[in-house]
């Protein structure tokens, strides 16, 4: 390809903007090649400018290489970045849904009826421990069990 083939083909993704310098004393040139991306402009990378100094005849014999591999470069970065807006795109979808899904089984768990509380069962008796030999029924805890209070009357424990 000739340079103009290569900035066309470059230029197809991007607004170029070329600055040339020139170093009298070392004779040899600074060429910017700066694009700005039309759809790409989130991804920073895909701004990078091509900043090359060399002497003319360096540039003569090697320019449309060196801009060639930086369109290809940049082609791939720009492949690399749509890959991975895919694959976050793909990633949201995902969650979102599994989201759903989860607010779903939620929403339909405060709907089911609740099931019927047990009936409370009486409390174990305390068992007795007749080590002590005094012929009382003492549990081991060291506690002595209240007796119930008969006909449904209240019985003071601290009174």
């Amino acid at each position: 390809m000739t340079m103009f083939e290569e900035l066309y083909a470059l230029a197809l993704n991007a607004t170029l903007t070329m600055t040339v310098s020139a170093d009298e004393k070392s004779g040899r040139l600074t060429v910017n090649v700066i694009p700005k991306p039309r759809a790409d402009a989130a991804e920073p990378a895909l701004a990078q400018p091509l900043s090359l100094t060399a002497t003319p005849q360096e540039f003569d014999t090697g320019f449309i290489d060196a801009l060639c591999g930086y369109r290809e470069t940049r082609q791939s970065l720009a492949q690399q970045v749509e890959a991975t807006k895919e694959v976050i795109e793909a990633a949201k979808a995902a969650s979102v849904k599994k989201a759903s899904e989860a607010t779903a089984k939620a929403s339909a768990a405060k709907v089911a009826p609740k099931p019927a509380p047990a009936a409370s069962s009486p409390a174990p008796a305390l068992a007795s421990t007749d080590d002590d030999d005094d012929g009382g029924d003492t549990p081991a805890s060291g506690f002595v069990a209240a007796p119930a209070a008969a006909s449904g009357d209240s019985f003071d424990l601290f009174g």
